[in-house]
Parts: C-alpha cells; sequence; structure tokens
C-alpha cells in the first residue's frame, strides 16, 4: 500500500499534480523539493474512470465546433494545453483542432491524441499506435480494465466534465492519471485507484 492509499484509506484527500511530461506527482508544486519539471504541475481535477459505451458523439463536421466559432474559448484552451503539456502538437487541418504528444508516466510513454467534442463535451483520448492495452496473463490476453467499447480512454465519468470550466489540458491530465494507473496495473494487475477526488475509491 502505497503512503497516499494508507492517507485515503483514513480519509485525508492527497491532492495530485501532473508534470509537464506526465507524470502524477504528490507534493505541491510549490514545494521547496519540486524541481524545475514539477513547478509547472497542472492539479488533477476530481474524475471517476469506468468503461462502457463510448459517450462521444461522431467527430463529423467542424464547421459550428466551438473552436471555430468562439476565440475567446479556443485562445483558453491553447493557453491552456501551451502551459500544462508543451510538448504537445495542436493539429489544425480542414477547420479541425485537436492535439497529439507523448506521456510518460515513469514506467512507459504512451503516444495520446486529444480530440476535444465539436459540442464542448469530454474530449476523447486515443492512444496513437498498434498497442494493445491489456496485459498477458498465463495463456490469456485480458484487457485493460477502464477503456470504452470504442477502444478510447474513460477518463472521466461524462458528469465529471464542464465546459465552463475544464479545458483540453484537464482531460490530458486525466489521461496522464489513467496512464499511470494502467502501468500500476500491467505490473501488479491490480488498477490502484478509480479515479481522484469524489467518491473516486
Amino acid at each position: 500500500m502505497s503512503i497516499h492509499s494508507l492517507l485515503r484509506h483514513v480519509g485525508i484527500d492527497v491532492p495530485r499534480y501532473i508534470t509537464v511530461n506526465g507524470r502524477v506527482i504528490f507534493d505541491t508544486p510549490a514545494s521547496p523539493a519540486a524541481g524545475a519539471a514539477v513547478a509547472a504541475a497542472t492539479r488533477v481535477e476530481p474524475h471517476r474512470f469506468h468503461a462502457g459505451p463510448d459517450p462521444a458523439p461522431a467527430r463529423g463536421k467542424h464547421d459550428n465546433a466551438w473552436w471555430n466559432v468562439d476565440a475567446s474559448a479556443r485562445q483558453r484552451d491553447i493557453e491552456a494545453m501551451s502551459k500544462a503539456f508543451p510538448g504537445f502538437i495542436l493539429f489544425e487541418e480542414d477547420d479541425d483542432f485537436w492535439y497529439g504528444g507523448t506521456i510518460d508516466t515513469g514506467r512507459g510513454k504512451f503516444l495520446i491524441a486529444v480530440l476535444p467534442q465539436t459540442n464542448r463535451s469530454l474530449p476523447t483520448i486515443r492512444l496513437v499506435s498498434k498497442f494493445k492495452l491489456g496485459r498477458q496473463e498465463g495463456r490469456y490476453w485480458r484487457r485493460s480494465p477502464h477503456l470504452y467499447d470504442s477502444g478510447a480512454l474513460c477518463v472521466a465519468a461524462v458528469d465529471d466534465w464542464n465546459s465552463e470550466v475544464h479545458t483540453t489540458a484537464t482531460a490530458t491530465a486525466w489521461a496522464a492519471h489513467w496512464l499511470a494507473a494502467y502501468t500500476e496495473w500491467r505490473v501488479s494487475g491490480v488498477w490502484p485507484t478509480e479515479g481522484y477526488g469524489r467518491n473516486a475509491a
């Protein structure tokens, strides 16, 4: 049992932060012990992992997408991603708007695509590789928990997302948290957390 799990077990909430390269940390970025990569860490907002049918709408035409009609929301999103995940690249072909980049959990590097939804709902997070998310258990392959049926990462419940407050950086931090939990599960066979905050185990 980790220190943060023990503290959570006795009712003490331990904030989580994601560094610019994607590692989960539990020390506050303002701490004197924090290094330069930690100083710009993003606090993880409350969220819960789950699975099932993918609630994301189809990403079709982008003419009326929020990023093409709301310049201030678009700029706020770009600034949030630039600060939280400066290594990610923004792709804007044909009026589309999505980010690609690498999350380094410390136990593995994962190239992901973060696709905001045209209606401002929870972004879709996909692994950009042929890598299957799961683990070998004897002769059998076990699919990773907390994946949508489509194969996208289930980084949060739909009602965890608040389009008035959250940005693509929020969903990217949730993806980093998911990938850290996944790498722990790959080693131990136990998914270490159901998310963070608000009723997450």
